[in-house]
């Protein structure tokens, strides 16, 4: 269990592991409120409610993979750039999952 603020952070250091993304705190949060705030279930019960939050109503640090790449999509359009790539767009099979974003940072062989 967590608070909102921690929940952040700890989406951050998801997708900023997963996607190299170098999101801060502040970013991922606008993210989720413009991504998430608001939007329903299929079955019409408050997304937030059940996908962010445990069954005591407390925020989880935990992403599934499809809000982890929502969020980490919803950070680079707020980037003005477009959603991360899948690996079809890739050429690297059919699979429903994003692909990470390849190392680059210059400093080292990765």
């Amino acid at each position: 269990m967590a608070t909102f603020e921690k929940a952040v952070k700890c989406w951050t250091a998801t997708i900023n592991d997963w996607y190299r993304l170098e999101a801060k705190p502040e970013e991922v949060e606008a993210a989720f409120r413009q991504a998430f705030e608001g939007k329903l279930t299929y079955d019409d019960e408050d997304y937030v409610g059940v996908f962010f939050k445990d069954s005591d109503g407390e925020w989880t640090e935990y992403l599934d993979t499809a809000d982890r790449e929502q969020l980490a999509d919803s950070v680079g359009v707020m980037r003005g750039n477009g959603p991360l790539p899948t690996y079809a767009e890739l050429g690297q099979g059919n699979l429903m999952n994003k692909a990470p974003r390849p190392h680059c940072c210059g400093k080292c062989s990765n």
